[in-house]
């Protein structure tokens, strides 16, 4: 075999996927705002009060109750009565009134970070002419939905980093995870089905065979995903049913800082 084929067979067994190395609900609507057309996110808190039961107190009797407080959001984005705008976007007032509520449940005196909830999905609606001219897409807008799976080993300290001043493993008990890009598709072509219009497609963890075009993925990275969340992973197909997250090189991070004491 010579070393082209052996290059190209090495070529056509990795791919990259942007990813985002958060799952907080306060920093994916703080990077996208009004242009968040689903979200799925979730987040608790249980309370226990003890009390020491007065008839009883001699034989060391304690009542001990849990109160569990539970915040899940279905967001979909609607369209007002006329058609000519959204009826209920994710602009900065209305995240203010979701972060308030979210706090006024979910808080805890204990806690030295806000509250916050685990975002388990996303889509986000952009206009780019950057992904337009690189895909066959007639338009410029796009439907860019990203999945929350657990964080691989090569970029959990990085996850945590990231995430370090929002208390998300350490205070919050949050998993470690991030939110991976699922599909892209020209927003168009979702209303009309003579077309695809997907121009990126991955199962998630499982899935082997994506389509995954680099320049896409690249220009997804570079211009669309926020930082310091923004990373773009590099894998290679093992044995033809696994996935292994490569080190990249040229996307290390030299940071010696402590990262945050969680063991999830």
């Amino acid at each position: 075999m010579s070393s082209a084929t052996k290059v190209s067979d090495l070529s056509e067994r990795t791919f990259k996927i942007p990813s985002l190395l958060t799952t907080s609900l306060r920093a994916v609507t703080e990077a996208f705002g009004d242009n968040i057309v689903q979200l799925r996110a979730n987040g608790s808190v249980t309370t226990t009060n003890q009390t020491l039961v007065n008839d009883l107190r001699e034989y060391g009797v304690i009542r001990e109750q849990q109160t569990n407080h539970r915040i899940e959001i279905d967001y979909t984005q609607l369209q007002d009565s006329d058609g000519n705008g959204v009826s209920n976007p994710l602009d900065e007032n209305a995240q203010q009134q979701l972060n308030e509520h979210i706090s006024a449940v979910l808080d805890a005196e204990s806690r030295a970070v806000e509250p916050d909830l685990t975002v388990t999905s996303v889509t986000i609606r952009i206009n780019s002419e950057q992904l337009q001219e690189i895909t066959p897409a007639q338009t410029s807008e796009f439907d860019l939905q990203f999945v929350a799976d657990p964080a691989e080993d090569g970029v959990r300290e990085q996850t945590r980093r990231r995430n370090r001043e929002r208390g998300l493993y350490s205070e919050l008990g949050f998993q470690i995870q991030n939110l991976n890009l699922r599909s892209v598709i020209e927003t168009t072509t979702i209303y009309n089905e003579q077309t695809d219009g997907r121009y990126f497609s991955w199962q998630g963890p499982e899935d082997v065979r994506p389509q995954s075009p680099n320049k896409l993925a690249v220009q997804i990275n570079q211009h669309v995903l926020p930082e310091p969340y923004a990373k773009l992973k590099h894998y290679q197909v093992a044995d033809d049913q696994k996935l292994d997250l490569l080190d990249n090189a040229d996307d290390q991070e030299e940071d010696n800082t402590t990262s945050e004491g969680e063991n999830n």
